[in-house]
């Protein structure tokens, strides 16, 4: 199901995935060595970079993590990413960013009052699936997690890894 405003979504992803191309180039990857380093097929990677095709979460955190980006939450009128959250030692990397991704969301809804399910309503999703993002049970879709973002008057961006926390 393709959540709510997804069309900002998707075109907000799609400026992502051509940020990254960028990185790639900037660094002298190539596809090949990229895509090793990611764990995808080179094909996946050049359409993910083409735009053909969309990453899904937890391909699109180890992409900006290969290259030393990683998504961040913004407050886009002061350009300031929300807190950080503390890794718990067991959990793996793609939770802990998960985690990190999640956790402001979930702040900001409870601030503002809004329940799971009025969110849900607002995204197109169900209730259970922003219980699972929520709780880090389940990655969103890229483009659901920018309009869940959107919907509380965020934004998702690319920090450099010596810019971020």
């Amino acid at each position: 199901m393709e959540p709510r405003g997804s069309t900002g979504a998707r075109r907000r992803l799609n400026e992502i995935q051509s940020q990254l191309l960028s990185a790639r180039h900037d660094a002298g990857l190539t596809q090949l060595t990229l895509s090793a380093l990611v764990g995808v097929a080179s094909r996946s990677l050049r359409d993910w970079e083409k735009g053909r095709d969309t990453p899904s979460l937890r391909h699109l955190i180890n992409w900006a993590n290969a290259l030393e980006f990683r998504l961040a939450i913004v407050d886009p009128l002061t350009n300031t990413p929300h807190s950080p959250v503390a890794s718990q030692d067991d959990d793996p990397f793609e939770i802990h960013e998960l985690r990190r991704l999640t956790m402001p969301l979930e702040s900001i809804r409870r601030q503002r009052e809004l329940s799971q399910g009025d969110l849900a309503l607002l995204l197109g999703v169900s209730r259970s699936s922003v219980q699972r993002w929520e709780d880090a049970e389940k990655f969103p879709r890229p483009a659901t997690l920018i309009a869940w973002a959107g919907r509380l008057k965020c934004a998702v961006r690319l920090d450099h890894v010596g810019s971020a926390d």
